[in-house]
């Protein structure tokens, strides 16, 4: 087969490494240079989201217990997870990456897939410039790695480091390809991983040895998938957008002494407001998302038109589904509003506000 063929030019991956710290360290100056666990609460179970390259060699890593990596690394500091922050400053360097690319795909809060020139010389030329912006105007280090598939692009973006670019020329892929451990390719786990160094397979070039049929009859469907991507076919196609098609927000209200429904829809509105803003959008059609001490979860949703642009737009139409759906005030524990089907809303001279 013919890899190349199927997946055209070049892939870019850029993301910001260690992006909770760096939500965190960005507004805690004195957090600078220390080792720093991001995550919730430790007295409550709370779950790590994020830690420094030097607590993850110690084996700090997502999903962990925060008091279990408390307890290995005492001297780590220990950060409460500001989701808030994270998903303003995400929205703000998604802003600024779309004003470089263009038409991207997001990865997460602070990952971007995109399609790069095909001349390599002007691919890292576009991914220094997207580096140094995003570390100018918004002091986040970011490392882009470019390749001749997406699957590549994010392991060459690894490679990399904390900030820089790498690029792989299709003249070099094969043989970058071939040394590849299998234990970096994605969907391998540490369970796959030990199953084919059990067959001695060890690398891309041992599971293309061991062929699809024997890959198939030891991991099903999974072993197909693998033995794609050990010969440079990417299973999953790039999905690229000049903008996104939805934005949500979202707020937890307090057991007791519940918040007025107005003044939440207040803060939902405007923190949706400035996400429309940053990319020139306007919404037709708003969902209202409740869910009730009951552990209920209602929604209901309507058509704008016109499209909502604004603050008031958004809060407006939250509270009439709100007045449809009949929920007592203080039964709710969560409120949310979706905004979708969106398009740019006649904004070509607006600026972008990034801050």
């Amino acid at each position: 087969m013919s890899p190349r063929a199927r997946n055209p030019g070049l892939v870019g991956h850029a993301v910001v490494p260690d992006f909770h710290v760096a939500v965190a360290r960005s507004a805690r100056a004195e957090l600078a240079g220390s080792p720093v666990i991001v995550g919730g609460d430790p007295a409550k179970r709370g779950r790590v989201v994020g830690a420094t390259s030097d607590l993850r060699r110690l084996g700090i890593e997502p999903g962990m217990g925060v008091a279990e990596a408390l307890a290995r690394v005492p001297s780590a500091r220990w950060v409460r997870t500001d989701l808030a922050r994270a998903r303003e400053v995400s929205g703000q360097l998604r802003a600024l990456v779309r004003r470089e690319i263009g038409a991207v795909e997001t990865a997460g809060l602070a990952g971007f897939y995109f399609r790069a020139p095909d001349d390599a010389g002007q691919a890292r030329a576009r991914g220094e410039r997207l580096v140094a912006v995003v570390e100018g105007e918004l002091g986040l280090a970011l490392r882009v790695g470019i390749a001749p598939t997406r699957f590549a692009a994010a392991l060459v973006a690894e490679d990399v480091g904390v900030r820089g670019v790498a690029v792989l020329p299709p003249a070099g892929f094969e043989t970058y390809l071939l040394g590849l451990g299998v234990e970096r390719l994605p969907t391998v786990g540490p369970k796959t991983t030990s199953r084919l160094l059990e067959l001695g397979v060890q690398d891309v070039a041992g599971l293309r040895l061991l062929g699809v049929e024997r890959l198939e009859l030891l991991l099903g469907s999974a072993g197909r998938a693998l033995w794609l991507l050990a010969n440079a076919e990417d299973p999953t196609p790039l999905r690229v957008r000049e903008h996104p098609t939805t934005l949500s927000r979202e707020e937890k209200l307090p057991v007791s002494g519940a918040s007025s429904v107005d003044a939440v829809f207040a803060r939902l509105a405007m923190r949706l407001e400035t996400a429309l803003r940053r990319d020139g959008l306007g919404a037709s059609r708003i969902a209202l998302r409740l869910a009730t001490a009951d552990a209920r979860t209602l929604t209901r949703s309507r058509a704008l038109c016109p499209p909502a642009v604004s603050a008031g737009d958004v809060a407006a139409a939250a509270r009439d589904l709100f007045e449809r759906a009949g929920v007592d005030p203080g039964a709710l524990r969560r409120i949310g509003i979706v905004l979708k089907g969106l398009e740019v809303a006649g904004a070509e001279d607006r600026q972008l506000d990034l801050f």
